[in-house]
């Protein structure tokens, strides 16, 4: 008896309808978990990229069993890869930011790094193998309209943002996850690369605006004028979590310092950083350049920086006379830290010897085979030390230094030779990296009221602020934090981070305020109050009604305008 064929059309509905079903559960699954909105929620934009995507597969390859399977294999990849980076980081991941997985590959353990090439390595050979070499030029005619939309975005990205505005539906600029929720993952990968694009189109015209250089060419001339040369110590710590911040948790002993329990007081301070769980280059831009990250040209902005000086605070630092000194105790390659710092304006830049021995430094990161990274307390020594006896030899020259530690980052391992866990976590619900992250923001709370002690003692009348980059993304990024409740889950509260605002020695308290509200602080202690008379500042109240106003697009594309020569 002969079996009855299938029809093409029965036979596309099967395989088609199949995988559409498919991707609607697991995306429904996944948001579940943390992940983004589901499929269903932006069929209108998203269904013609996923049915075109899945024929297209299945075309470019040979018919066989596997055929339906291996087709829909790069699509769901693509989909949990955007889920994960969103449940780890909180953020919708860019095409641009596919440049910075080496970066990620460094700091990853040995063996994930192999298993990730090994991976990588079989589908590869997967792909080559399967693919229908046969046939080229059809599968090429078939491609014509991917390459097409490739085209368009890359080479014409204001008629793509012009066709999204009747097309598309809002983008929603605090949150990546109602912008795929409206318009879906595919779309919103399109979207944000067009809009850098043209992002970068439009910085060539703020090259000529000198509008906001002038201004900040006179802000070095009042600094100079009034800032009676007091020194300004900025300590970004990776990864700084202050445990109390956790209403749900509650711990064996207390998970902070008493000396550091004594520098802060009774002062509760607060700055929203521009990301979560990672991207500490992109906090390290909004405090020290005084802007939104609004990645606008790149992922992270640090990393299309060539060296030439933009008007960020160490350059408007350096032409009031400051000697601007970064030391970071990661590696010069991480974020393009090298032509990053060159460009903000700092005249010499540090890293450990271990990490750049070609460089001229003062750092060294001893032994860090247990845990990684270099402690808080070994890098604020060696600081402390260079920076006494550079105010002993420049006693007419004041000082910008900035500190970037490292300590705190994921994994959180310790060397409990010499730094043992001894706080617990009182709590049904165990999590192995916050119980680390605990344990380290004792010792660290515990070296940083040292380091801070030590500034005080040779540099009394400066300001020295220490802020976390963004809070570490823990074992489940924002659902770990929101089970603990941290923050009592007030809105966006895993952006929320500790800062302490110390001016002539004296613990200041002051509302919320953001990253890029950083440097406005600084200017605003050296000009003695001066700086926000005139300038809007969130943080101080408003002394007259005609404060100028601030246009943080325009100062940012004129920043990155340069920073990008």
């Amino acid at each position: 008896m002969n079996q009855q064929k299938l029809s093409p059309f029965t036979f596309f509905c099967n395989r088609y309808l199949a995988f559409f079903l498919f991707l609607l559960a697991y995306s429904f699954i996944l948001s579940l978990w943390g992940g983004l909105p589901p499929l269903w929620s932006s069929l209108r934009l998203e269904a013609p990229f996923l049915l075109y995507g899945y024929f297209l597969c299945n075309y470019l390859l040979k018919k066989s069993r596997w055929q339906p399977w291996l087709a829909a294999l790069p699509i769901v990849i693509a989909y949990t890869i955007t889920d994960i980076y969103h449940i780890a980081y909180g953020r919708f991941g860019r095409i641009v930011e596919v440049g910075e997985i080496p970066e990620l590959l460094e700091i990853l353990p040995f063996r994930y790094v192999a298993l990730i090439g090994l991976v990588g390595a079989i589908s590869f050979v997967v792909l080559i193998v399967s693919l229908d070499w046969r046939h080229w030029r059809r599968g090429l005619i078939a491609s014509l309209p991917a390459l097409a939309l490739i085209l368009v975005v890359e080479l014409a990205p204001s008629s793509f943002l012009t066709a999204f505005q009747f097309l598309g539906k809002d983008v929603v600029e605090w949150s990546d996850a109602l912008s795929v929720e409206n318009n879906g993952r595919f779309t919103m990968v399109a979207y944000f690369e067009a809009l850098r694009k043209n992002s970068i189109q439009k910085t060539l015209a703020f090259r000529q605006k000198h509008e906001f250089i002038d201004q900040m060419a006179a802000l070095s001339k009042q600094i100079k004028a009034s800032s009676q040369n007091r020194n300004v110590h900025l300590i970004v710590l990776e990864s700084f979590l202050d445990p109390k911040l956790f209403s749900g948790l509650k711990f064996s002993q207390p998970p902070t310092a008493p000396a550091f329990t004594k520098l802060i007081g009774k002062t509760d301070t607060y700055s929203i950083s521009p990301v979560f769980g990672g991207g500490t280059a992109q906090a390290e831009f909004e405090v020290l350049c005084g802007v939104p990250a609004f990645r606008a040209l790149s992922g992270v902005e640090f990393t299309v920086f060539t060296g030439v000086k933009t008007s960020c605070l160490p350059t408007v630092l350096d032409d009031a006379g400051y000697h601007t000194m970064a030391s970071n105790a990661s590696r010069p390659n991480f974020f393009n830290a090298i032509p990053a710092y060159k460009g903000t304006g700092f005249q010499n830049i540090f890293f450990p010897k271990e990490n750049a021995p070609d460089m001229d430094t003062y750092l060294s990161t001893g032994d860090v085979k247990k845990e990684w990274y270099m402690f808080d307390g070994k890098l604020f020594n060696q600081n402390l030390a260079y920076v006494g006896q550079y105010l002993k030899d420049h006693p007419g020259q004041p000082l910008f230094n900035y500190v970037m530690s490292i300590y705190g980052h994921t994994p959180h391992y310790m060397d409990e030779a010499i730094r043992p866990k001894f706080i617990k976590l009182l709590s049904q619900q165990q999590d192995e990296q916050l119980e680390g992250a605990v344990n380290q923001h004792y010792y660290r709370t515990e070296a940083i009221a040292q380091y801070v002690q030590g500034l005080l003692k040779i540099d009394p009348h400066s300001i020295i602020i220490l802020v976390s980059d963004h809070v570490p993304p823990l074992s489940c990024g924002p659902d770990t934090y929101k089970k603990f409740q941290y923050m009592k889950n007030i809105e966006n509260s895993v952006y929320y981070n500790r800062i302490v605002i110390i001016e002539n020695g004296k613990t200041m308290q002051y509302d919320t305020i953001h990253h890029y509200d950083v440097p406005k602080l600084i200017a605003n202690y050296l000009t003695d109050g001066a700086y926000c008379r005139t300038k809007q500042c969130s943080f101080v109240k408003k002394t007259i009604a005609d404060q100028t106003p601030t246009n943080s697009q325009d100062d940012y594309m004129t920043i990155m305008a340069h920073a990008t020569m």
